[in-house]
Formats: structure tokens, sequence, C-alpha cells
């Protein structure tokens, strides 16, 4: 298995936008891909947040970093302007 973190700084006033779509939308668009196993949104409570996705394979991970980066261009580029730090692994 192959985890994937992405850590975000953003402006608190848009966290529970922020957490809205990264539970809810981009996670169902996670899920309906192949390997996945799981996905979770953390909130600082301070202006920062990490994603962390687990799945099956190391090249399922990385396409996940695609989707991740449309997703956040399509949804929420005026409250996540900055790219992620993306950490990932084997676990």
């Amino acid at each position: 298995m192959h985890g994937i973190v992405r850590i975000y700084e953003f402006d608190q006033k848009d966290a529970e936008e922020i957490a809205h779509f990264a539970r809810n939308d981009f996670g169902d668009i996670l899920k309906a891909h192949d390997g996945f196993v799981s996905f979770n949104w953390i909130d600082s409570g301070d202006g920062e947040g990490v994603s962390m996705a687990i799945w099956e394979t190391k090249e399922e991970a990385e396409a996940s970093t695609f989707l991740a980066g449309g997703f956040v261009h399509d949804h929420l580029k005026n409250q996540l302007p900055k790219p992620p730090r993306v950490i990932e692994g084997g676990i």
C-alpha cells in the first residue's frame, strides 16, 4: 500500500468551505478510482489542512495527484492559491 499526504495553507475564514469540498466532493471522486483504500481531511484550526489518502499501489497514489490538482483548480483555486506540500511513501 502507498500513502500520499498533501499539506495546504489557507485563510482560516475559508476552512469550512474547504473541509466540505474535501470531505464530500473530493472524497467521492477518489472513492470511484481503482486502488482507493481511504481518505481523510484534518483541519488544524490555524489555516492549515492535511489530506491523507491510502492507495493499493504507488502508481494509483501518484495518479491521485492529478485528480487533486484538477479538483483544486476547478473548485478551490481562490481558497488554495498555493500548491500543497506533498509527502508520499509506502505503508
